[in-house]
């Protein structure tokens, strides 16, 4: 924001000019200004995101845990609890958070899964993410998923909130400092604020017209970093799939700042994960099925080639990982790459996830632990090693219900998500999130 000065510490001084007189007409200007400000803050009241909510904090702050980092050699089933976030567990620092049928936010301890608090919103809940100590969750508004909140999960208190035009659908993808929420027309990324910082594709605002790149694209995947982002688009009168590479922070957040953007000449491409180097991602041509490494658009190599169509594309269901690897299970294994080059590192056959880094957090200042990886399997858990994928041992977990996910091939509903607070481990399928704790 740039900041106004009237002079370099100079003091403006009184050279004596009359006032101006106000007219009848200045009055009526006046009054119809004020009947305008009044009508318009009473609509923003009645639409905005807080209108019809309700937060009912615990009365006291929760705890905070950092990860457990040594790897478990059993686990001891807890609790579970219904969720019909059909995400992996969405988890703070301190609580697994789960959605109750009707879209209310409960927030669980992170032991005893009981209820600690809860968020109530009129509309439909859509989306959730954590990320820079905020818990931020998008409910059906009166523009798509439109109603964003952000909740500070520790002390139960609003953060910020937000309105914004989206489809009917949306999906949120998070680095520590920034969140892109994406639907099939249109894309945002926010500051942990919720200040917008890009908005990319469908924009209604008159005023903004000529300040997208393109306009009438179906955005396909996207990913970002906290320096720039990706996005795959079908656009019109175009044969192949366009690859966009943009800043994540430009200088106008109406005007997305782009660093490549070309059709790629594939028939779909699905990006996996995004670095400062290159674009991991799933690419379609024909009857080939290939994991490429973009350093451009039209510059990509083949990291891995598949057998056939993938039973689950990739997307933030199916993909996980941590600062130096990415993984992305196909619906029936589960692929590990290097976080910096793309380089393929190992494939764990009849898995039903991505799976998660032990001891590892996406937080910064919290200790960050590669030596192992859980990843879930029908009714247990293979414990790998992060580098080579060799198995260390295998754990027993909840035993298959019959509608989840098996390593016979699932679909992109059956992937099964696992999530961390402290030594509690959170595995989230077919609606409910079993709860294990880690022994030694």
């Amino acid at each position: 924001m740039r900041t106004l000065r009237r002079g370099s510490g100079r003091r403006w001084t009184d050279i004596g000019v009359a006032p101006e007189r106000r007219t009848r007409r200045d009055l009526v200007t006046a009054g119809v200004i004020a009947v305008v400000m009044v009508v318009t803050a009473a609509v923003v009241l009645v639409t905005g995101s807080a209108t019809g909510s309700q937060l009912r904090a615990a009365g006291s702050q929760q705890p905070e845990y950092g990860p457990a980092t040594e790897p478990p050699t059993s686990l001891q089933p807890l609790w579970t609890h219904e969720s019909a976030d059909p995400g992996p567990p969405l988890t703070t620092k301190g609580n697994l958070v789960t959605v109750s049928p009707d879209g209310v936010l409960v927030g669980r301890d992170a032991g005893s899964g009981e209820e600690r608090w809860t968020y109530t919103h009129a509309g439909r809940f859509c989306a959730g993410a954590f990320y820079a100590d905020r818990l931020v969750a998008a409910f059906d508004g009166a523009s798509g998923c439109s109603d964003v909140t952000s909740l500070d999960p520790t002390g139960q208190e609003y953060a910020s909130t937000r309105q914004s035009a989206f489809a009917d659908s949306m999906e949120l993808t998070a680095t520590w400092r920034h969140v892109l929420a994406l639907s099939p027309d249109r894309l945002e990324i926010w500051r942990d604020d919720l200040v917008r910082t890009v908005e990319y594709g469908a924009v209604d605002a008159p005023q903004e017209a000529g300040m997208q790149p393109r306009a009438g694209c179906t955005l396909v995947t996207a990913d970002l970093t906290d320096e720039r982002f990706a996005v795959t688009e079908r656009c019109p009168g175009e044969q192949s799939v366009r690859l966009t590479i943009s800043e994540t922070v430009p200088e106008d957040n109406r005007a997305p700042e782009e660093i490549a953007s070309e059709p790629t000449g594939a028939d779909g491409l699905w990006i996996i994960d995004v670095t400062e180097q290159g674009v991991l991602a799933l690419r379609n041509r024909g009857p080939d099925w290939t994991v490429e490494w973009f350093t451009s658009p039209n510059e990509h190599s083949t990291v891995l080639g598949l057998d056939g169509e993938p039973g689950v594309l990739p997307s933030p269901r199916s993909v996980s990982g941590d600062n130096a690897q990415v993984r992305w299970f196909d619906g029936r294994s589960t692929h590990a790459f290097d976080g910096q080059s793309g380089r393929y590192s190992w494939t764990l056959g009849a898995s039903t996830g991505p799976g998660m880094t032990g001891g590892w957090s996406p937080d910064p200042e919290a200790h960050a632990n590669d030596e192992w990886v859980l990843v879930p399997l029908d009714g247990a858990f293979a414990l790998l090693d992060h580098d080579t994928g060799r198995e260390f041992r295998r754990l027993p977990g909840a035993a298959t219900t019959g509608n989840g996910a098996t390593g016979e091939g699932v679909t992109g509903g059956g992937v099964t998500g696992l999530a961390q607070i402290g030594d509690i481990l959170y595995e989230s399928r077919a609606g409910l999130v079993h709860a294990y704790k880690f022994l030694d």
